[in-house]
């Protein structure tokens, strides 16, 4: 009797078969739905910049810190990285943390809990830290952190590659703008929530608030105060999406700010989306000065009062405007980034991918 035939050795090539990997049956994915236990990054437990990889595996078994050399000046930087072992593409997710804080930020759980239940891959790369350091702020080399985890995740997982998607919220945003601008072929879509929008500008805006921490930051990392005719002034410029947004403009680039918004002026989104926008569909400067001002829609914008990405639990939409390939959402709320919204937009998003040139006749 041969060796293949012994039921004893039929059992063994099953048991092999289902736990070698890429041999058992991916688990289904289950359809796309809002999540009701996340609303927005305030409502999250604790506070926005509360980090701790003890909170992450504690809600992500499949979670791993990894280490990623840069590409431009070797140093080794960690992020976050999550992804499924499964055999089919996904989608990839890539996450930057906030101004005041790390890698290891606790809000953005929820996004990595979505790549979980819908077999995405997720990476949150640490870019250098808080912005703080000459490094950190959207650098050169901050800006090459974000791409090496992109590639480090495409090593890593089975990554569908018309379907990378960066997130960000307030500086993470700001820096999600400046990426998409210097490497706009990646991204399928791009979500920035309260970006600032040039540097040294806010810097002068925080001149008005003496208590907060930013404008000693911004000096450290541009090598002094960013004001008027100085290397910090252009150095900070450089860094800022205000300089260089118009080359993103065929990404698909998603833009929410709340109103009420006294950290980052409402203004720095609306002014992103006019670059980005159509000219016929820019809001004016009169328009914008009002909504900052009076925290409210003037009346010359009303009737643009919902958006299909917001729901139950989002924030009130008070405008809402798509034009090409951007659209800007306006809010009734703070500084905040909401889930649900976010990721139901990215999911809708996809790169077209280059046709293959038609054989010679």
């Amino acid at each position: 009797m041969k060796l293949c035939h012994h039921p004893f050795s039929v059992l063994l090539v099953l048991l092999l078969w289902v736990a070698l990997p890429g041999c058992n049956q991916d688990k289904p994915i289950p359809p796309i739905e809002r999540m009701s236990q996340y609303t927005t990054t305030k409502q999250y437990p604790g506070k926005v910049g509360d980090e701790s990889l003890d909170d992450w595996k504690k809600h992500l078994k499949g979670i791993e810190v990894v280490q990623i050399k840069s590409t431009l000046d070797s140093k080794t930087e960690p992020a976050l990285f999550y992804e499924s072992k499964s055999s089919r593409k996904k989608p990839l997710l890539v996450l930057l943390h906030s101004w005041s804080s790390g890698y290891l930020q606790v809000p953005s759980i929820p996004f990595a809990l979505w790549a979980e239940k819908y077999d995405w891959a997720f990476i949150q790369p640490n870019y250098r830290g808080v912005f703080e350091t000459p490094e950190a702020m959207a650098s050169d080399v901050a800006i090459q952190d974000i791409m090496d985890a992109v590639d480090y995740a495409m090593q890593h997982a089975n990554v569908d590659s018309s379907r990378v998607y960066l997130v960000g919220s307030s500086g993470g945003a700001m820096t999600a703008l400046v990426t998409a601008s210097r490497h706009p072929d990646i991204w399928a879509g791009v979500a920035a929530w309260v970006p600032v929008f040039d540097i040294p500008e806010w810097f002068q805006f925080n001149l008005n608030y003496p208590h907060r921490h930013y404008n000693s930051q911004i000096t450290a990392a541009l090598g002094g105060e960013p004001l008027e005719g100085t290397p910090a002034e252009k150095e900070g410029k450089r860094r800022s999406p205000s300089t260089q947004l118009q080359q993103a403009k065929e990404v698909p680039i998603f833009l929410a700010h709340g109103i009420n918004d006294l950290l980052v002026p409402p203004s720095h989104s609306i002014r992103a989306f006019n670059i980005l926008a159509n000219p016929a569909d820019t809001i004016s400067q009169e328009q914008m000065d009002y909504i900052v001002k009076e925290q409210a829609i003037p009346e010359s914008l009303q009737g643009e009062a919902s958006d299909p990405y917001f729901g139950p639990g989002d924030p009130e939409v008070v405008f809402s405007r798509k034009s090409d390939n951007v659209r800007l959402v306006l809010y009734v709320g703070v500084h905040d980034m909401a889930y649900n919204s976010t990721l139901l937009w990215l999911n809708d998003q996809q790169k077209k991918q280059p046709q293959p040139a038609s054989p010679p006749q």
